[in-house]
């Protein structure tokens, strides 16, 4: 999968210094606020809420509805100090749980192609590969008679998307999309059994520069 996407970003950017010589691309920004839902490892996804999902990016216009997009972003889950006291075997009420949060910064290069259509809204589908930087807080369990240390890995990652952008005029466009992501934590300090893998549900402004 990672090398199929490097083949076609290379292929992507090796057109876009071609067009970039006969014309000025289009470039359009944006931002997004979302929601992200942890999937695996499993022994993880047990013990994290549900979380949140911040981002931005830059495309610059290849040719038809395909673009070159650079984009950076920030997801974080908070565990579940309850859930994580039962697994333990404790009391949830009998003892207190501070910490374990999991973040993931990101910054990715890929592909964004926009099937383009008469109407207001236009859907589209995105892959990219990027670093992902990820970290595990430490854990006080009992008001830290047991301590569970920081733990982090920054490995290659990648993420897929399908969405729905809606023109609002020709400068401003909203959008929504469900991505997928997954980035290879095995053999790190983290050193989970599986990829580390989750969804976002993203909502935003495009706005064509």
């Amino acid at each position: 999968m990672r090398r199929t996407v490097l083949s076609i970003v290379a292929v992507a950017l090796a057109c876009t210094l071609c067009t970039s010589a006969a014309a000025q691309p289009a470039v359009s920004v944006r931002g997004n606020v979302g929601a992200a839902f942890f999937q695996a490892p499993e022994g993880l996804s047990n013990v994290l809420n549900s979380g949140v999902d911040v981002g931005v990016g830059a495309g610059v216009h290849v040719r038809g509805g395909l673009e070159v997009v650079v984009q950076g972003g920030y997801d974080r889950f908070t565990l579940n100090g309850d859930t994580f006291a039962l697994l333990r075997g404790d009391t949830p009420s009998s003892i207190r749980v501070d910490g374990g949060a999991l973040n993931v910064i990101n910054g990715s290069l890929g592909l964004r192609y926009t099937l383009r259509t008469q109407g207001d809204a236009q859907p589209y589908a995105t892959a990219g590969l990027g670093l992902y930087h990820t970290r595990l807080e430490s854990l006080d369990v009992g008001g830290g008679a047991t301590r569970y240390p920081r733990l982090s890995a920054t490995r290659w990652g990648y993420h897929a998307a399908l969405g729905l952008r809606f023109r609002i005029d020709e400068t401003y466009r909203f959008f929504f999309e469900p991505r997928y992501v997954s980035i290879d934590t095995r053999e790190t300090e983290l050193d989970t059994s599986t990829p580390t893998r989750y969804v976002t549900l993203r909502l935003g402004i495009d706005v064509s520069l």
